[in-house]
């Protein structure tokens, strides 16, 4: 589950073209990651590799990096094609509801991050606690598998590890599912969109698999480049595409909070935002836990702030209408975006064909980034998997077939079978189970369990950084209760 080297490659791709927007950062010049410019005959494939959270160098060839470096890294590694689910999300309650809600939730990842940083760097600072890893890696690649590992137990670890396989399997089938609507809607084939999900599906595997990893980490920062200018374009052009304050003035606060039987926005809000599984990465770039505490503030506000202009642009320009959500397509769930093509063209005329394409593109090449790290890293885990199982990599032509049919078509066929609805259903199941309780309850549990081992508890201080934790472990559980009764 070496699934952080292959989060590190995908982020710093996108991180790559943020670095923009950071002051201070003009002059970083990204390098690319050590393993992929290696031989895959030199990886170490051990049961220890399950457990590594960096990209595979040593700390002496790390190359230099900086807080807005860094930052950027966590900013492109939380954009994704996730992004689109989000004007469904707000629709019902409105714009400053929604912004309320998203700042909360952003503050509920900031301090699961820093929780999740400061147990890192209390397993590396400390010579009481020993990071169990045999493959002699340094005392730096502490991830949140080795993390779960050392304060629970073995098994706990493996739990962790099928937990983050299904996120990245949900991940999946949420961005297979919008794809195949994406492409019925926009190609002049008459296919289903089952039938364009297996296709955009079969194309994606066969490019994984005829292509090395260097070449899809090019394919993925095309595919970003792509989806920033789209976006500065959407955002520019708003104004003459029928843009109005005035569908901007409903406001439901009630939608914030979890009701029977009714879906919950606080998942969809925790999926779009989390930017936790990459905290490993920076801290081990970074190596000070104040700097990593620096890039992760400025690194997740940026994605933040996305969220707000694009759920801004979209309520702007198609105000809420509950009763026609019901009836689009038989569908139950209200989705601006369904009644986006319309509206601009109606009121934009040329312009708004040009915003509608914009969009468009900004949704194909979101999602695509987001497939390929998602494959990346499922045939990265099973990598791990039979090198734990049989003693050494496996990497024949029939093992790579096998890792990249398992990697895509369970979840394509499970997005072609399913409703177009699935893209909301598993955006909101990712953030509510597995994201909240991997990155959200695991952490401050972790951190609490260290700070018993080294009896930090009784030093000066510290009974409010445990009152902290326990408040952050309280609020998961709470979190993941409210999914739970909203789903029954």
């Amino acid at each position: 589950q070496t699934v952080h080297r292959i989060i590190g490659m995908v982020s710093r791709t996108k991180a790559t073209l943020l670095l923009i927007s950071i002051p201070g950062s003009s002059g970083f010049k990204p390098s690319p990651p050590c393993h992929l410019t290696r031989a895959p005959a030199r990886w170490k494939s051990s049961s220890s590799q399950l457990f590594s959270s960096t990209d595979g160098s040593s700390a002496s060839q790390k190359a230099k990096t900086t807080v807005s470096s860094q930052a950027a890294l966590i900013a492109g590694t939380t954009i994704g094609g996730g992004f689109l689910a989000l004007p469904a999300a707000t629709a019902p309650g409105g714009f400053l509801p929604s912004a309320v809600g998203l700042v909360l939730v952003w503050f509920y990842l900031l301090g699961c991050s820093l929780s999740f940083a400061n147990a890192i760097f209390m397993m590396k600072d400390n010579s009481r606690i020993e990071v169990t890893q045999k493959n002699n890696t340094t005392d730096e690649e502490i991830s949140i598998f080795s993390l779960v590992r050392e304060c629970f137990g073995s098994t706990a670890g493996v739990v962790t590890g099928l937990l983050f396989l299904l996120l990245i399997k949900a991940t999946l089938v949420a961005q297979l599912s919008k794809v195949g609507v994406l492409l019925q809607s926009n190609m002049l084939l008459p296919y289903s969109r089952g039938v364009w999900t297996m296709i955009f599906s079969c194309i994606v595997t066969a490019v994984c698999l005829s292509g090395k990893q260097r070449h899809i980490e090019r394919i993925n920062d095309v595919m970003t480049t792509i989806m920033l200018v789209s976006f500065s374009a959407l955002i520019a052009l708003a104004g003459r595409s029928g843009w109005t304050i005035d569908g901007l003035k409903r406001a439901n606060y009630r939608s914030l909070f979890p009701s029977l039987g009714s879906p919950w926005v606080a998942p969809i809000f925790i999926q779009l935002l989390l930017y936790n599984e990459v905290v490993p990465l920076v801290s081990a770039r970074l190596g000070d836990e104040t700097k990593v505490r620096r890039a992760i503030l400025y690194g997740s506000s940026i994605p933040l702030l996305m969220c707000l202009i694009w759920s801004c642009v979209a309520l702007g320009i198609v105000p809420y209408e509950p009763i026609l959500g019901a009836t689009i397509a038989g569908s139950s769930m209200y989705d601006p975006l369904s009644r986006l093509s319309q509206r601009v063209i109606s009121k934009g005329g040329s312009i708004g064909k040009i915003f509608l394409s914009s969009v468009n593109i900004m949704a194909g090449s979101a999602i695509c980034t987001t497939v390929f790290g998602s494959i990346l890293a499922t045939t990265q885990y099973l990598d791990d998997v039979i090198a734990h199982s049989f003693g050494g990599r496996k990497d024949t032509s029939w093992t790579r077939i096998f890792k990249h049919s398992f990697a895509m078509f369970p979840s394509a066929m499970i997005a072609a079978l399913g409703s177009s609805e699935l893209y909301y259903h598993a955006t909101s199941f990712a953030g509510e189970f597995p994201c909240t309780f991997l990155f959200g309850l695991i952490p401050p549990l972790c951190n609490l369990r260290l700070r018993w081992k080294l009896r930090k508890q009784s030093e000066p201080n510290q009974s409010k950084e445990v009152t902290v934790q326990i408040l952050l472990a309280l609020v998961s559980v709470v979190i993941l209760a409210a999914c739970r009764l909203s789903r029954s």
